[in-house]
């Protein structure tokens, strides 16, 4: 935690105000514990490996902090529910991304906006299979193509009231070589191919217990 508040302190107010925000809604969610955190520890650390600027990668790390703020305006009884959800309530909890995107959209608030698309397309898969608008490639920005593999990982590597996590290397198998669920293709080849070059720091960061 005390890494992440130092990655963002360059970055003035508003990375702090999402910082905690980011924790509001992990206390409503109470089955993520810290996801937000660790994912935007992962997007950093990716972000390196991608040779992104430190200008850009600074704000994508601090608003990749909001990326599930749109679970507010899912009813309680969804979110916390722990049992599987049922396929109305899967597409119930669908409608957090462009939510998020409804919430954090702001004119003339460059990190807001950043956010907001941020929020918009971590679900997005680079063969288009994704939602909420099925983009495909590089219409997925840079952001949200970086974002979504870590997103990933980390849900597959947390216990859920209603399934139990898994290991380090099969989250990353399934990521790589994929099960049925997740392939491959989801992910752009770069991010892809950067994230198993920093498959230890990543698995670091989970394990990091925050």
């Amino acid at each position: 935690m005390q890494m992440l508040t130092k990655m963002m302190a360059p970055y003035g107010g508003l990375p702090t105000v999402a910082f905690c925000l980011s924790k509001a809604e992990g206390l409503r969610d109470f089955g993520t514990n810290c996801h937000e955190q660790r994912v935007s520890r992962m997007v950093e650390v990716l972000c390196r490996e991608l040779d992104v600027d430190a200008h850009t990668r600074g704000t994508i790390t601090s608003a990749s902090l909001l990326h599930d703020i749109g679970k507010l305006a899912i009813p309680l009884d969804v979110i916390q529910k722990t049992a599987p959800l049922t396929r109305e309530e899967v597409a119930l909890l669908k409608t957090h991304s462009g939510k998020g995107h409804e919430i954090l959209a702001a004119p003339n608030d460059a990190f807001l906006d950043l956010a907001a698309e941020l929020a918009w397309t971590h679900h997005e898969r680079y063969d288009g299979t994704g939602y909420p608008r099925g983009l495909k490639g590089d219409e997925i920005p840079l952001g949200g193509r970086i974002l979504t593999i870590c997103d990933v990982y980390d849900a597959l590597r947390q216990d859920r009231p209603y399934r139990r996590g898994i290991p380090h290397s099969k989250a990353v198998h399934i990521i790589c070589a994929g099960d049925g669920r997740t392939c491959p293709e989801h992910f752009a080849p770069d991010v892809l191919a950067a994230f198993q070059t920093v498959v230890t720091k990543i698995k670091a960061i989970y394990e990091s217990g925050d």
